[in-house]
């Protein structure tokens, strides 16, 4: 079977996500629900630039600039969204230029950059996630459940492509950043959404200064100084 529309391949993915939630006990440095074939290759990259092997991280993102087609057996097939979409995307909804970082990054064999952009990339790609949970606060049409999943698709970007980073680096500030996400949560099933956007705020604030990113205007409002 293959799947092609976007109605069907977001069926499958909620699908497969409700499932691994269903299955999954929660708990922290784990991985709740989907890691998609993008992120797969996305901590590929990273770990092969970290690692010093410039042309191999450059030559991965690469075979998934594009679009590509991903096999999830029993004659399944995913479509997914490559690098290049996924960057542009990101640009229409925070005014960002991430596909033009990471156009020249490949182009000029840059593993640095590329490095740095992904790693932007998967801050961005949280932010989304949680804005759209956010935008759910107080809407009774909206269960406590699908807002978890919603929670759990945006904490994974960090779980996933950042904290082994910084858990390399700086495993204090890791272990204080993964507890932000625990009260995140736990503020989420309280119902304390006040207390869920200080959470937030103090998060992205840590994420920004450990790894040097700069947030465009759009996702940066409400971050602390200092």
């Amino acid at each position: 079977m293959q799947i092609t529309t976007k109605a069907g391949l977001i069926a499958v993915r909620w699908a497969m996500l409700a499932v691994m939630l269903a299955a999954t006990p929660v708990a922290a440095h784990e991985i709740v629900g989907q890691v998609t074939p993008l992120m797969i290759h996305m901590k590929r990259a990273l770990l092969l630039a970290e690692n010093g092997k410039a042309q191999e991280a450059v030559a991965e993102a690469r075979a998934v600039y594009e679009d590509f087609a991903h096999e999830m057996g029993m004659g399944m097939t995913m479509e997914g969204a490559g690098l290049k979409s996924t960057a542009a995307q990101i640009d229409r909804t925070f005014g960002t230029r991430l596909g033009e970082s990471l156009e020249q990054s490949l182009q000029r064999n840059d593993a640095d950059t590329l490095k740095k952009t992904i790693q932007e990339l998967a801050l961005l790609l949280m932010i989304e996630k949680f804005n759209a949970l956010q935008a759910s606060f107080g809407k009774d049409t909206v269960t406590l459940d699908t807002q978890r999943t919603m929670f759990w698709l945006g904490r994974n970007y960090f779980s996933y492509l950042l904290e082994p980073t910084l858990a390399a680096k700086d495993p204090i500030e890791e272990q204080r950043l993964d507890r932000m996400l625990d009260v995140m949560l736990y503020r989420l099933e309280d119902g304390e959404h006040q207390s869920f956007l200080d959470a937030r705020r103090n998060l992205l604030g840590g994420i920004t200064t450990a790894f040097r990113l700069t947030l465009p205007q759009q996702a940066s409002a409400g971050i602390p100084r200092g």
